[in-house]
C-alpha cells in the first residue's frame, strides 16, 4: 500500500478532514499532526511542519504539499506576514532538500495567487480591509483597465475619488506584500522548472476578470510561457478544493490510469457562465480542473468512466429576486433532462458525479430535492455544492476518482452523507437559520460566535438534525448522531463528524 502525505492549505475541515474522509482506494493518507495546523489568522508552526516532513519522508511515496502552508503557515496568513522575500524563498527550498534525501519520492505541490476581496471586512484580511477593502479592490480594478486603455470616464473619475479614500501606508503594505508574494510563487515554479515536482498548480483564491489578482495572473502566465511551463502548470480559480484534486492526480498517477470525463450541463447555456468569484467561463475552468485531477475530457458518455454533471443556470446569482431567476433557472434549464442523464449514466455503469454550482456558497435546494424523490442521493458516486463552483469541481472530480480507483462503498457513503448534511442541511438552510436566529439571540455576530462549541453551534446542531430528519428522512436514518463545531468561531462553515448507524 502506498504512503500519500499531505501538507494542507489549512486546519478548515475543507482542507484538514475532506482529504482525510474520502474513499479509499490501495494508499494510506497521513497528515501532520493538528496541533502543528494555525488556527485562521495564527499561522501554523512552520518549524514542527518541516520537522514532520523531514521525518516522514523516508517512509512516504508521495508528498502533497500547500506551498502556502509551508512558507507561511496558512491560507490567511499569507496575506498578514511581513517577512522577507529571503526568508520565505528559504522555507520553499526545504523540497530541494527532500527530493535530493529521497529522490524516489514524488512531490505534488500547489501555491495560490492572492485574493483582492470586493468587500470591507477584515475577518480574512488585514485590520485596514474593514475600513477600506471594497476601495482597494476598486482601485486594483481600475489600475488593471486604465492599463489595458478600456477605463471609461465615469470609471475615471471614482478612480480618482478612490484614490483618496485609501490611506496610503494601507495601499503600501497591501501592493507590497503582494509583490512580495509574486516573486515568492516565481521562486516556487523555478524549482518546479528543476523538476522537483512531479505535478503542481497555481490556483487563484477569489478572482474577478479585472483587479489585482488578474494583474498577477497575467505575470504568472508569462513566467510559464518563457519558461517553457504553460503545458504543466495550470493557473485557474480555486483555492480549497487543490489538495482534493492534486490527490486525486496522485493516485491516477499512481495507478497508471487517466479517467476519462464526459461532462454534461443542466443549461446549454451554463458553460458560458462565468461564476461568482471567478474570473472565465466555467467551462474554461473545468477543462483546467479535469486535466489538473490527471483526467482526460471525453466527448461523449459511452467513452466516458465518469459523468460530470454540472447544475448550472443561463446564469449565476449572488444575489436575486425569484423574478430575476425564472429565465436562468426555470426556463433555460432543463433538470428533468438532467436527472435523465444522471440515470442513464447510471444505467450505463459509469461514475456519477453531481456538481451543483447553480448557487456560490450553497447548494441548489431543488436539485437536492429531485435526487431524493427519484431515489438518487445515495445512488450516485460523489455530490458536492459548497462554496465557490472551483470548489465544488475540484471535490466532486476527486472524490469520482478515489471511487473509480478503489470501489469503496463504504467510505464513499460516508463522504456522500457529509456533504448532503454539509452542503445541503448546514449551507442551504442551517446556516441562514442560526444567522437569523441563534446569534442575534446569544449576542454574538456571523463571524464572531460564543465559541466553537457554544450555544450558537449547540442550535447549530438542533436545527441541522431537525431539518434532515424532516426533509431527508432516508439520510437521516443512517445517522446516529453528529460532532459540530465552528473551527473559525463563525457561521461561515463548520466541522461535522457524522456517527453513523450500524
Amino acid at each position: 500500500m502506498k504512503k500519500i502525505l499531505m501538507l494542507p492549505l489549512d486546519e478548515r475541515p475543507c482542507n484538514y478532514r475532506f482529504p482525510a474522509i474520502m474513499p479509499r482506494a490501495d494508499f494510506e493518507l497521513t497528515m501532520p499532526p493538528f496541533a502543528y495546523m494555525g488556527r485562521k489568522k495564527t499561522p501554523a508552526d512552520r518549524d514542527k511542519l518541516a520537522a514532520w516532513l523531514e521525518e516522514n519522508a523516508e517512509s512516504a511515496d508521495i508528498l502533497i504539499v500547500s506551498m502556502d502552508t509551508l512558507i507561511y503557515g496558512g491560507l490567511i496568513p499569507s496575506r498578514l506576514h511581513f517577512e522577507t522575500e529571503a526568508a520565505l524563498c528559504a522555507r520553499a527550498d526545504l523540497l530541494k532538500t527532500l527530493k535530493k534525501a529521497h529522490p524516489d519520492l514524488r512531490i505534488y505541490g500547489f501555491q495560490t495567487v492572492m485574493r483582492c476581496p470586493r468587500f470591507t471586512n477584515a475577518d480574512e484580511e488585514p485590520s485596514y480591509y474593514g475600513v477600506c477593502g471594497a476601495e482597494i479592490h476598486r482601485y486594483g480594478r481600475y489600475l488593471h483597465k486604465e492599463q489595458l486603455g478600456i477605463l471609461t470616464e465615469e470609471e475615471r473619475e471614482d478612480y480618482a475619488a478612490v484614490k483618496k479614500l485609501i490611506p496610503p501606508e494601507a495601499l503600501a503594505d497591501y501592493t507590497g506584500r503582494r509583490e512580495i508574494n509574486l516573486n515568492v510563487l516565481f521562486h516556487t515554479l523555478a524549482l518546479a522548472e528543476e523538476g522537483i515536482f512531479e505535478g503542481f498548480i497555481v490556483p487563484q483564491d477569489d478572482s474577478a476578470p479585472y483587479g489585482f489578482t488578474s494583474l498577477d495572473r497575467q505575470r504568472v502566465v508569462r513566467y510559464l510561457k518563457e519558461h517553457g511551463l504553460q503545458l504543466e502548470i495550470p493557473i485557474y480559480p480555486a483555492a480549497d478544493d487543490t489538495g482534493m484534486t492534486m490527490l486525486a492526480r496522485a493516485v491516477n498517477e499512481m495507478r497508471g490510469e487517466t479517467p476519462k470525463v464526459y461532462v454534461y450541463y443542466a443549461s446549454a447555456q451554463g458553460q458560458f457562465v462565468t461564476p461568482s468569484f471567478e474570473d472565465r467561463s466555467i467551462d474554461a475552468t473545468v477543462k483546467c480542473q479535469i486535466r489538473a485531477a490527471g483526467c482526460r475530457r471525453v466527448y461523449s458518455l459511452p467513452e466516458a468512466d465518469i459523468l460530470l454533471a454540472v447544475n448550472i443556470g443561463s446564469e449565476m446569482f449572488y444575489e436575486g429576486t425569484f423574478e430575476e431567476r425564472i429565465v436562468a433557472y426555470d426556463i433555460e434549464r432543463s433538470l428533468a433532462e438532467y436527472i435523465d442523464e444522471i440515470e442513464y449514466a447510471l444505467s450505463l455503469g459509469k461514475v456519477v458525479a453531481v456538481a451543483d454550482v447553480a448557487y456560490p456558497t450553497h447548494n441548489d435546494l431543488e436539485l437536492a430535492e429531485l435526487l431524493r424523490d427519484r431515489g438518487l442521493l445515495l445512488a450516485i458516486h460523489a455530490y458536492a455544492g459548497w462554496n465557490t463552483s472551483s470548489n465544488t469541481l475540484g471535490t466532486v472530480i476527486c472524490e469520482s476518482c478515489l471511487y473509480l480507483a478503489g470501489h469503496d462503498e463504504e467510505g464513499n457513503r460516508y463522504f456522500l452523507l457529509h456533504r448532503y448534511y454539509d452542503d445541503v442541511g448546514y449551507c442551504s438552510h442551517a446556516r441562514t437559520w442560526i444567522d437569523i436566529h441563534a446569534v442575534p439571540a446569544n449576542g454574538c455576530t456571523v463571524f464572531e460566535l460564543d465559541g466553537e462549541r457554544g450555544k450558537c453551534v449547540a442550535a447549530a446542531k438542533r436545527e441541522l438534525m431537525r431539518y434532515m430528519e424532516e426533509n431527508y428522512p432516508s439520510l437521516a436514518a443512517l445517522v446516529e448522531d453528529i460532532d459540530v463545531s465552528s473551527p473559525w468561531n463563525r457561521t461561515f462553515e463548520m466541522d461535522f463528524v457524522l456517527k453513523l448507524k450500524r
